[in-house]
C-alpha cells in the first residue's frame, strides 16, 4: 500500500539572514519522526543571490539533521505574508527510508515509491537544454530504481523567466517540448502525471517528481467538467511556439493516488480560455470555481461522496493583487493549511494559481492520553489528535508535560482539551483565569487548536466566557466541545457557535451518543450548512462509522478508538478509516 505521508506548512516573519530564518523554520522540524523532504521558499532575484541562499539553506540543514539528509529543495519565489517559508514532508505510517544523493525510495511492504529533490542545471544552457538535461537526470534514476517513465504521478516544474521569448518560442513551451521529448518513451494510456508548471526568479529549471511503482494500477487521472484537459489544447492556446515543435503541457488536471488527491496547478480557465477579469478578487473566485469542481466529491469518483483538502500552495503573479486574492481565498477555504509565494505564471493574463493535496478517506480525530496513544493512532491513519487526561470524568486539560511530550511524538496536528475539571460547564472566574493559561501555555507549545466550550447555568451559551477564550486562542483552531450536548437548545446553540467563529462543533447530537443522536446530527449538519464543521463524537466504532456518514452526511468523526487493552489502537483506528474503492 501506498506509504502514509504527512505534510505540514512553516513560516516566519522573523527578519535576520537566510541562515537565521532557516534556524528558526528547522526549530520547529519533527526529528523523532521521519522526514523525508523540505521544500523551502525564498526571496533571490539573482542566480548570485539564489546560489549562496541556497548554500545557507544546506548548511543548516546538515547542522540540524546530521548524517540522516533528507531531499532539500530551494524555490526562488518570495513568499507573501512570511519571510521565509518551508513544506515539510513526513513518513507517518509504515515504510523504511533509503535515502541517495538527489532522490529518496520508500518501501512499504512489497509496494515502492520514489521522491527526487529539486533537480537543476542552471549552467547548460538555455530553457530547452537545461529541461533536457534535468530529464536525462531523471530518467537515470528512475532506470537505476526499476521504475517506468510512467510510474510518475506528481510533478512540480519551476522555469526561470517562464512567459519569456528566446528566437520566438515562449521557455514554457521549450520545456514542454522537452518534457513531451521525455514521456514519448512511455505508454500514457493510464493518464499523465499531475503537475505545476510555474515561475521563479532564479536558477532555472528545477523539476522533482514523486513516483510509484505500478503506478497505472494504483491511481488514476481526474479531469475537470469545465476545462479542457491541458495535453488536449489547440494550437491557438500553445503560444510562441515553432510549428515543427509545439507541443502539449503533458499532465492530468488532478490524480487520485489510494485516497490522495493530486491537484495539479489550477487557474481560472475555463475550456481552454482564459480571457477573465483583470481583477484579482474576481480572478481569485473564478480560480475557486474551477478548483471547486475538479475536487467535487462525484467528479474524483462517481460513487464517492466525500473530500477534504489537505493543504494548498497558491502563486500570485502581483504582489500588490496579495491582499485581495489572500482574503478572497482564506474566507472561502476556512481552517485549511495554505501558503502564497509570488510567482510568474505561463498565461500573461492568469494572476494566480493555486495546487494542493487532499483526500477522499474517512477525517477522524483520535481522543488520546498520551503520547504512545497519539502514535497509535497517526499510524492507524488519525488526521487529528485530541489530547486530554482523564477520559472517566469527560477529560481535562492535560499537563504541559503530556502536551510537549505528545508534539514531539507525531507530527499530525494536535488539539488539546481545556476544560479545568469534570462536571458541569458552568465556570467562575478562578476556573476562567485557569482556561486562560492553558490556551496560552498551548500557544507557546506549539499546539494546532483548543478544544473549549463554556454554558451559563440556564443551558445557553456562555458568549462572554467563550469571547474571552477564542481572544487568547488567536491564530489557533477552535473546536466546540460536547459541552453542546447539555444546551438548553442546540439550535439556538449552534448558531450561537457560528456568530464566535468556531472552526468545529463536536457533538453525539444532543444525546449520550452518536446512535441516539444521529437523526440531531443530521439536523445541525444541514442547518450548519459549512458555516461550521459538524464533527460527531461519542460512541464512533468501526461497526457505526459508515452508516452514521451516510446518515448524517457529517465529514469528521471523533473517537477514542481503544483495541482490547483499553487504549487507542492503530489497528481499531484503521478499520475506522479504511475505505475501498
Amino acid at each position: 500500500m501506498i506509504a502514509e505521508k504527512h505534510l505540514i506548512i512553516l513560516s516566519t516573519n522573523q527578519q535576520g539572514s537566510t541562515a537565521v530564518l532557516c534556524h528558526e523554520l528547522l526549530k520547529r522540524v519533527n526529528k523523532n519522526q521521519i522526514v523525508l523532504s523540505l521544500v523551502f521558499f525564498i526571496d533571490a532575484n539573482s542566480q548570485l543571490s539564489f546560489a549562496e541562499q541556497e548554500n545557507s539553506v544546506l548548511e543548516e540543514c546538515r547542522s540540524f539533521f546530521g548524517k540522516v539528509f533528507p531531499m532539500v529543495t530551494c524555490v526562488a519565489q518570495k513568499p507573501l505574508a512570511a519571510t521565509m517559508t518551508a513544506e515539510v514532508l513526513y513518513l507517518t505510517g509504515g515504510g523504511t527510508v533509503e535515502y541517495s544523493e538527489d532522490y529518496l525510495t520508500i518501501r512499504n511492504g512489497r509496494q515502492k515509491e520514489l521522491i527526487t529533490k529539486g533537480i537543476r542545471f542552471p549552467s547548460e544552457g538555455d530553457t530547452a537544454s537545461q529541461a533536457k538535461a534535468v530529464f536525462q537526470r531523471i530518467g537515470t534514476i528512475l532506470s537505476t530504481e526499476d521504475f517506468a517513465v510512467n510510474d510518475i504521478v506528481r510533478q512540480w516544474n519551476y522555469i526561470e523567466d517562464i512567459t519569456g521569448v528566446k528566437d520566438g518560442v515562449q521557455n514554457y513551451q521549450m520545456f514542454n517540448d522537452a518534457r513531451s521529448a521525455f514521456y514519448s518513451s512511455a505508454d500514457w494510456s493510464g493518464g499523465y502525471p499531475a503537475a505545476t508548471g510555474i515561475g521563479c526568479a532564479a536558477a532555472g529549471v528545477t523539476v522533482s517528481v514523486h513516483a510509484v511503482k505500478n503506478a497505472r494500477k494504483l491511481s488514476r487521472p481526474i479531469d475537470n467538467p469545465i476545462q479542457v484537459p491541458a495535453h488536449q489544447y489547440s494550437g491557438k492556446v500553445l503560444l510562441n511556439g515553432k510549428t515543427s515543435s509545439k507541443t502539449t503541457p503533458k499532465f492530468e488536471r488532478a490524480r487520485l493516488l489510494g485516497e490522495t488527491v493530486l491537484i495539479s496547478g489550477t487557474a481560472a480557465i475555463k475550456g481552454e480560455n482564459s480571457e477573465l477579469s483583470s481583477d484579482p478578487a474576481t480572478q481569485a473566485e473564478a480560480a475557486i470555481a474551477v478548483v471547486e469542481s475538479l475536487v467535487a466529491p462525484g467528479n474524483i469518483l462517481p460513487e464517492n461522496k466525500r473530500f477534504r483538502f489537505n493543504h494548498l500552495r497558491v502563486y500570485i503573479k502581483k504582489e500588490e493583487d496579495a491582499g485581495q486574492i489572500i482574503r478572497t481565498l482564506g474566507s472561502h477555504w476556512k481552517g485549511i493549511p495554505i501558503h502564497y509565494m509570488l510567482a510568474d505564471i505561463c498565461r500573461p493574463e492568469l494572476l494566480l494559481e493555486i495546487e494542493g493535496t487532499g483526500h477522499v478517506g474517512r477525517f477522524l480525530e483520535c481522543c488520546c492520553s498520551d503520547a504512545g496513544e497519539a502514535l497509535e493512532a497517526q499510524v492507524g491513519g488519525a488526521r487529528r489528535i485530541e489530547l486530554c487526561e482523564d477520559l472517566p470524568c469527560g477529560g481535562v486539560t492535560p499537563s504541559i508535560k503530556n502536551i510537549k511530550e505528545t508534539l514531539e511524538s507525531v507530527v499530525i496536528p494536535v488539539n488539546v482539551l481545556v476544560r479545568p475539571r469534570g462536571g458541569d460547564f458552568v465556570y467562575n472566574e478562578e476556573e476562567i483565569q485557569s482556561m486562560l493559561n492553558a490556551i496560552r501555555a498551548c500557544k507557546e507549545a506549539g499546539v494546532n487548536g483548543v478544544v473549549i466550550g463554556a454554558l451559563k447555568e440556564d443551558g445557553a451559551i456562555d458568549m462572554e466566557t467563550m469571547r474571552r477564550l477564542i481572544a487568547e486562542a488567536e491564530g489557533m483552531e477552535i473546536t466546540f466541545h460536547r459541552a453542546f450536548d447539555e444546551c438548553s437548545d442546540p439550535f439556538k446553540a449552534l448558531e450561537d457557535i457560528i456568530r464566535l467563529g468556531c472552526d468545529r462543533l463536536l457533538s453525539a447530537g444532543h444525546a449520550a451518543n452518536v446512535n441516539d443522536g444521529r437523526q440531531t446530527l443530521k439536523a445541525l449538519n444541514e442547518k450548519a450548512a459549512g458555516r461550521v464543521i459538524i464533527m460527531a463524537g461519542s460512541g464512533v466504532r468501526p461497526s457505526n462509522i459508515a452508516s452514521l456518514e451516510e446518515f448524517t452526511k457529517v465529514t469528521e468523526f471523533h473517537s477514542s478508538s481503544h483495541g482490547p487493552n483499553g487504549r487507542t489502537s492503530c489497528e481499531t483506528v484503521s478499520a475506522m478509516t479504511h475505505v475501498l474503492y
